[in-house]
């Protein structure tokens, strides 16, 4: 009598460990995206609040606003992302396959931190999104 394990057992046992890690990827990734949708949203919202912040606190006597690219997002002081001063300028990078819809640009007056424009900026990782919201008065929501 022969002892060990047919080859028909190995493929079976194969089979199965092979979609139990399959399923594992895709429910991780699911995680991921989930986790990177939330962590950006923070993120846009700390960067939003520290350029009221800095505006509220009348820093360097100017507005300070909120530019969105491609692939980072800007804090500027002056009236507008355009005629700003770039030696002021803050750089943060963010999730490239997280898309930005909506506002692009956000200023806040000093002292006031009143906002230049009102509106939505919409976050997506293409299966979720979340909204953050701007008013004129400088109130930021999620």
């Amino acid at each position: 009598m022969a002892r060990g394990f047919t080859i028909m057992e190995i493929i079976i046992t194969v089979g199965i460990l092979f979609i139990l890690l399959a399923s594992g990827f895709f429910i991780s990734s699911g995680f991921y995206r989930s986790y990177a949708l939330t962590s950006e949203r923070d993120s846009f919202v700390s960067i939003l609040r520290k350029a009221r912040f800095s505006a509220m606190n009348n820093v360097l006597e100017s507005p300070h606003g909120v530019f969105v690219n491609d692939s980072s997002y800007v804090i500027f002081a002056g009236q507008s992302y355009a005629s700003r001063d770039v030696q002021f300028d803050e750089i943060i990078s963010r999730f490239v396959f997280i898309n930005v819809s909506g506002l692009t640009e956000v200023v806040f007056w000093p002292l006031s931190a009143n906002s230049s424009s009102s509106g939505i900026v919409t976050l997506s990782d293409g299966a979720r999104e979340t909204i953050i919201e701007i008013n004129e008065e400088g109130r930021i929501g999620w």
